[in-house]
């Protein structure tokens, strides 16, 4: 299936869709779309629409959209807050995740994160990260943009998360020894997920404390300990299996 991303709204009866110089070039020089192959053209808040490709031109490709359609919100609303791993990790996190079904993404600031971001090189990764996420749409089909927000400290994100809503389920990815299993959660009826996920060498004890005064619960998602982008991975593709079941 080929897949364009789009920027900017479909006026329907419009005629065909002109994509920009990035999604031309990518879908006919690196997908090698032809004249009327089917794409499907994305916008990251629940637009789906399919069409043939009437211009092949790598800087200006258009889309004859023959059918737009909407898909719903998913369900549960999963919200990853992530202590930011050292080196380049987090841009294939945030991909990973995005591609899983993650709807927001947090990059945390921890006391044992060793990546520290502000000012201009913060928003520059933000916006990385950003096209990480269209990417991961564009690759598994997700009608739903995963938001990614400014790094953040992990005290500054705490004091100003406010209560938790009904419907709302906060669980900390732990260590901690009185960490119970994530089978013991009850998921099924969740509207919306929060985790938090630690850096290398886990959240310290005055952080993870915070986190139970905020309502997280501590649980394990098994017997080995996982890099941090792996346990990341695998919360959000629990969630969606339990919150299923």
């Amino acid at each position: 299936m080929l897949r364009a991303w789009l920027d900017r709204p479909i006026r329907p009866g419009a005629g065909p869709v002109t994509l920009g110089p990035e999604e031309s070039g990518h879908l006919v020089r690196s997908l090698r779309a032809r004249r009327g192959d089917t794409v499907v053209l994305l916008d990251g808040e629940g637009l789906v629409a399919e069409g043939r490709l009437a211009v092949a031109d790598g800087e200006a490709a258009q889309v004859e959209v023959l059918k737009v359609s909407r898909a719903p919100a998913p369900a549960p609303r999963i919200i990853l807050a992530q202590g930011m791993p050292k080196g380049g990790t987090m841009d294939g996190l945030v991909r990973s995740v995005a591609e899983a079904g993650a709807a927001e993404v947090v990059p945390l600031m921890s006391a044992r994160s060793e990546v520290r971001l502000e000012g201009e090189r913060a928003l520059a990764k933000a916006e990385r990260w950003r096209d990480q996420a269209i990417e991961a749409c564009k690759q598994c089909g997700n009608p739903w943009l995963a938001r990614v927000a400014p790094p953040v400290s992990f005290r500054a994100w705490i004091d100003a998360l406010p209560p938790a809503v009904p419907g709302e389920v906060r669980l900390t990815a732990s260590l901690e020894i009185d960490a119970e299993p994530l089978a013991r959660v009850d998921l099924a009826a969740a509207a919306r997920v929060t985790w938090l996920v630690g850096p290398e060498g886990d959240l310290a004890p005055e952080e993870l404390a915070a986190a139970r005064h905020a309502g997280f619960r501590p649980v394990t998602l098994g017997p080995l300990t996982l890099r941090a982008e792996t346990a990341a991975l695998a919360c959000v593709i629990a969630t969606q299996v339990l919150a299923r079941r």
